[in-house]
Order: C-alpha cells, then sequence, then structure tokens
C-alpha cells in the first residue's frame, strides 16, 4: 500500500511473518532514535543492521497512523510487521484487497515475486583501499529467492561523501556476484559483511 510519511509517498508492505516493524533510514533521515532492544535477522540469519528506534507518524489513503518501528540503514523501504498489525487489530479481506483496523478501511496491493529480492548485502568483510576501485563480493539479502536469469545491474549508491557503489552489470550466469566499489577519499574504506550495498533493477 502506499504510506506517506512527511508528506511524502512511499510503498509500504504488510509482513504478518515480520515481527518487527522496520522502515529506512533514508525515508525518515532526522527522526530521534532511541537505543533499540531488538536483535533482527533476515531469512537466510544475517544480522539486519537496526540503528535505533523511533515512533512514526504516517498516513494511508487519508486515514492517520502511528506505528513504533527499528530504524534500518538495510532497509529501502516501510514494513509493518505483526506487532503492529496486532496492535491495530488488522483484519485481512483477501478477497477484496482490503484491511480493517477498527473503522479505517485501507486498499493494499499484491507484492509479485520479481521486487521482492532487490537488495544487495557485502558477503563478507572487505577494504577498498584509498583511491583504488575494487570488486565487492556481494550476495542478495533473500537466498531463499531465485536470482535473476537475465542480465541485470546494480544501480549507483552513495556510500559516503566519497566513496560509492557504481552501475555494475551482471550477468545472470555469473556464479559469483561483485559489485564495483570506488573510494575517492584518502582514507582506506571498511566494509562489514551483510552491510546493504545497493540494489538492482
Amino acid at each position: 500500500m502506499t504510506a506517506y510519511v512527511g508528506g511524502k509517498s512511499i510503498q509500504c508492505l504488510l509482513d504478518s511473518g515480520c515481527e518487527r516493524s522496520i522502515i529506512s533510514r533514508n525515508v525518515v533521515p532526522n527522526a530521534r532514535l532511541t537505543r533499540s532492544q531488538y536483535n533482527l535477522t533476515v531469512s537466510d540469519k544475517a544480522n539486519l543492521p537496526i540503528l535505533g528506534d523511533t515512533t512514526l507518524h504516517f498516513e494511508v489513503d487519508g486515514n492517520q497512523f502511528e506505528a513504533n518501528v527499528s530504524v534500518s540503514p538495510a532497509k529501502d523501504d516501510f514494513l509493518l510487521g505483526s506487532n503492529w498489525l496486532e496492535a491495530n487489530r488488522a483484519e485481512w479481506d483477501f478477497a477484496t484487497g482490503t484491511f480493517h483496523f477498527g473503522d479505517h478501511v485501507v486498499h493494499a496491493y499484491r507484492c509479485t515475486l520479481g521486487k521482492v529480492c532487490r537488495q544487495v548485502m557485502v558477503s563478507e568483510n572487505f577494504i577498498v583501499p584509498a583511491r583504488h576501485e575494487a570488486n565487492v563480493s556481494v550476495k542478495m539479502s533473500d537466498k531463499d529467492i531465485p536470482h535473476p536469469t537475465d542480465n541485470w545491474v546494480i544501480e549507483t549508491k552513495q556510500l559516503s561523501s566519497r566513496v560509492m557503489t557504481m552501475r555494475t552489470l551482471i550477468n545472470g550466469s555469473q556464479k559469483r556476484l561483485v559489485a564495483r566499489v570506488c573510494n575517492y577519499s584518502d582514507e582506506p574504506y571498511e566494509l562489514k559483511a551483510d552491510y546493504y550495498l545497493a540494489v538492482f533493477t
């Protein structure tokens, strides 16, 4: 469904299989965070980096809602988990594609498989030397979802003021996945395993 956070629209996923609601730091860059008590993992048991928790106010279909969410730099979107769905006594009408939250009715849209696994994570710890480019070994954030079979592209992403992931063309038949990272700074740049590096299209 489409949610509005601070007046800006963002796609919001409803996931009853996820125990905690999560939002991208890019969506709430100025939100004040409190220390999180949650340790979250993705489906392949890798840790999901969490910066902290915050209370989020958002709008869906003209209805105002509030959610306590964990903020992660490894997410591109907004996900409402079972904690929020239960707290708001959500009832899902699959036939009409609507959710009922008390007196509120919200229209949802089916998420296709092709749009699920879009996040690329660093496979293992790696240091990009100062003023160097390097091929960094990467993996999909969810190993249970098939990789694209055709050619696809890892998109450009600014990692710091002078470090960025470059646009990288990937052949669907490649066994080892790598992303090109450029470090224009005078200091080595460290990438930790499971760090969210980019998305693919």
